[in-house]
C-alpha cells in the first residue's frame, strides 16, 4: 500500500534519556501489572466459588484485545503517543485507588472487580500499542533490537519474576495493601513519562483528508498488514504458535500436577513455569547477539524450534527435568521472536500507521488463543492431553518447514 511519509511532529530532544525514561514507565506499569492479575483472581474467589465466575476475571481482562485492538491502534496513530501512555497510566492509577478504597470500606463485589479488569484490559491495549509505536522515536533505527531487547528483559523481570510472588505476599498482608501497591506503582509509572521531553505525534498529509472517515482509519492497519507480505506473514506464524502455546497453556496444569501424570505439586509446578521466564530473559538478553551470529530468519527460527519442544517433549516424556528443559527454550525463542519480529514492524511500517498495524497484528495473532484452547480440550476429552501435545509437537515441526520455505533470508534484509 502507497502511503506518503509521515513525519514525528517534534523530535525527542534528548532520545537516549526519553528511552531510559520509557523504560522505567514500562518497568513500573508491568510490575503493577503483574501485582494485579495474581491480585484479582485471589479477590474472586472471596466472592464466589463458581470456576466460570472466576474465570470471567480473566476473560474481561483478555476480551479488550478482542474487540477494542483495532480501536486503539487508531487511537494511538490520532495522538500524541506519550500523552496517550500518560492519560491511561493515570486511570490505571485511579482504577486501582477505588478498588482499593472499595476494599478499606468493605463494598468490593465481584461487579466492581469485573468492572475494574475491563477497564484495566482496555488501557493495556492502548499502553502496550503506544508503546511499541513511540519506541522509534526515542531511539535510533540502528538500536531498535537493542531497546526492544531491554523493554523485553524489563516486563519479563517485573511481570514474571518479580510481580507474582510479591502480589502473593502482599496479598498475604492485605489485599488492600497489594491493590495500593499496584496503584502505586502506576503513579510511579505517570510521573516517569511525565519527566519525557518532546512530543510524539505522527502526521501524514495523505491521512490529513480522509481522518473523518473513522472506518477506513480504523481499519487501515489490517489493510496495511494484509498487502505487506512479510508483516502478514509473521503475523500468521505468530498467530500459528500462538494456537499451540494457548493449548499448553490451558491444559499443561491437569498433565503436570498430581494425579497428573508429572506427578508435581503445586509449588513445584510453580517453580517449572518460572524457568521460561528465565529463558525469556535470558533470550532478550541474548537477542542481538544471536541475531548477528545466525542471521534474523535462523533467529527467528529458534522460536519454532522452541515450539515443537514445548508441545512436543510431554508426549513422549514425563521426566521434569526434560520437560523443564523445553519450558526454558520456549520462553527462549520467544523472546526471541518478540524482539526482531517488533523491530522488524517499527522499520517497515509507516510511523502514522505503527500503533494501527501492531493493533492488528495482536488482533489475530491473540484472537486465535480462544480457538486453540477449544482444540486442545476437544482432543484431549476425545483421547487424552498427551495426545493432545503430540498432534501439536506434530504440526509445529510442519510450522517450522513452512516458515523456513516461506521466509527467505533476503526477504528479512530490513531485519538484519
Amino acid at each position: 500500500m502507497a502511503t506518503q511519509p509521515a513525519t514525528t511532529t517534534v523530535t525527542s530532544p534528548a532520545p537516549d534519556l526519553n528511552f531510559w525514561r520509557v523504560w522505567s514507565a514500562t518497568s513500573f506499569s508491568n510490575l503493577a501489572d503483574g501485582l494485579y492479575q495474581v491480585l484479582f483472581p485471589l479477590l474472586a474467589i472471596r466472592f464466589t466459588t463458581s470456576p466460570t465466575l472466576v474465570a470471567g476475571v480473566g476473560l474481561m481482562l483478555s476480551l479488550p484485545w478482542l474487540v477494542f485492538a483495532l480501536q486503539a491502534g487508531s487511537l494511538v496513530d490520532r495522538f500524541d503517543r506519550r500523552k496517550v501512555m500518560i492519560s491511561v497510566t493515570w486511570v490505571r492509577f485511579l482504577v486501582l485507588l477505588g478498588l482499593t478504597l472499595a476494599l478499606i470500606m468493605g463494598v468490593a463485589s465481584l461487579p466492581l472487580l469485573y468492572i475494574a479488569a475491563l477497564v484495566l484490559g482496555i488501557g493495556e491495549t492502548l499502553v502496550d500499542t503506544a508503546l511499541t509505536s513511540i519506541v522509534p522515536s526515542v531511539v535510533s533505527r540502528g538500536r531498535l533490537n537493542w531497546a526492544n531487547s531491554k523493554i523485553m528483559a524489563a516486563q519479563t523481570v517485573t511481570n514474571t519474576f518479580i510481580g507474582p510472588p510479591l502480589a502473593g505476599y502482599l496479598a498475604g498482608l492485605s489485599v488492600a495493601i497489594a491493590s495500593g501497591s499496584s496503584a502505586l506503582l502506576y503513579l510511579l509509572a505517570a510521573l516517569a513519562l511525565l519527566s519525557m521531553r518532546g512530543i510524539f505525534a505522527v502526521h501524514s498529509p495523505e491521512n490529513a483528508s480522509s481522518r473523518n472517515d473513522k472506518w477506513q482509519h480504523l481499519t487501515e492497519g489490517l489493510r496495511f498488514l494484509w498487502k505487506n507480505r512479510l508483516i502478514r506473514d509473521l503475523t500468521m506464524f505468530t498467530a500459528s504458535m500462538n494456537l499451540f502455546w494457548s493449548g499448553w497453556a490451558a491444559l499443561f496444569v491437569l498433565y503436570a500436577v498430581r494425579p497428573g501424570p508429572m506427578g508435581l505439586s503445586e509449588f513445584t509446578y510453580g517453580l517449572l513455569l518460572a524457568v521460561m521466564a528465565i529463558g525469556g530473559l535470558l533470550g532478550s538478553l541474548l537477542c542481538e547477539r544471536i541475531q548477528k551470529v545466525l542471521g534474523t530468519r535462523n533467529a527467528l527460527a529458534i522460536d519454532f524450534v522452541g515450539t515443537v519442544a514445548l508441545v512436543g517433549i510431554p508426549a513422549i516424556t514425563t521426566n521434569p527435568f526434560a520437560v523443564g528443559a523445553s519450558v526454558f527454550f520456549a520462553g527462549f525463542g520467544a523472546s526471541i521472536w518478540v524482539v526482531l519480529v517488533a523491530s522488524i514492524r517499527q522499520r517497515i511500517v509507516p510511523p502514522d500507521l505503527l500503533g494501527r498495524v501492531y493493533s492488528a497484528s495482536r488482533f489475530i495473532s491473540w484472537g486465535i488463543g480462544p480457538v486453540g484452547v477449544g482444540l486442545a480440550g476437544l482432543v484431549a476429552e476425545l483421547w487424552d492431553v498427551r495426545t493432545m501435545f503430540a498432534i501439536g509437537g506434530i504440526a509445529s515441526v510442519s510450522l517450522l518447514f513452512l516458515f523456513v520455505r516461506l521466509i527467505p533470508p533476503q526477504a528479512l534484509a530490513n531485519g538484519d
